[in-house]
């Protein structure tokens, strides 16, 4: 048995989260990174339901965001440290917002209710500190959020979003631009394809500006 199927096995056993994430650390290293791991990516589909697209990486693989329902994230992200994600809300419509009423045991795994799906889209940046609120339910291809932004609605496309609430600023590439980005479909290339590709990918954008 290799060190990843070992590695796999005592992730799969050990219900401790510290144990599990230096697992995972080492998995990636074996695997080329975070980035690239498909065996960290598996493992996190199957034990958590939280799908995370080949490419991104950053504070998604070590953060309490895993325990998350409800949320899955595209291709080629870049997502900092401590950011917040949040796809399920205290009601607002009973007599009280305390979470007794639907979870009396309050039971970490149902704190929360009235969840709703997040979907992230391919190459989405986010910076640090940024909080995504359950009013937001979609992330455009190629967004942008600003660090310490607070998301509280859907994100377009291409935006370049900041603030509190978070607010569209401007687009990043000219609607023709996105277009032929998006026809492209790159975030569907793997590492050593889009290394290939890179410069074409990078015309389509330097003409947008000439």
């Amino acid at each position: 048995m290799n060190k990843v199927k070992i590695l796999s096995f005592i992730f799969n056993h050990c219900h401790n989260n510290i144990v599990q994430r230096k697992c995972i650390k080492k998995i990636c290293l074996l695997e080329g990174g975070e980035a690239y791991s498909k065996t960290a990516r598996d493992l996190f589909e199957k034990t958590y339901g939280l799908h995370i697209g080949y490419g991104t990486y950053g504070g998604i693989w070590t953060s309490a965001q895993l325990r998350y329902e409800n949320l899955s994230i595209g291709n080629y992200c870049s997502i900092a440290s401590n950011v917040n994600i949040y796809t399920g809300n205290h009601p607002t419509h009973f007599f009280s917002s305390h979470p007794i009423m639907y979870n009396p045991d309050l039971g970490a795994t149902k704190s929360l209710s009235f969840s709703r799906h997040l979907s992230i889209g391919n190459d989405v940046w986010i910076g640090q500190n940024v909080i995504i609120l359950p009013g937001c339910h979609s992330i455009g291809n190629g967004a942008v959020i600003g660090a310490g932004s607070i998301v509280t609605k859907d994100v377009e496309p291409y935006t370049i979003n900041v603030g509190n609430p978070a607010k569209p600023i401007k687009k990043r590439f000219s609607e023709t631009t996105i277009q032929k980005l998006e026809a492209t479909r790159w975030w569907d290339m793997e590492k050593d394809e889009l290394l290939r590709n890179k410069d074409y990918l990078q015309r389509i954008v330097q003409e947008d500006k000439a």
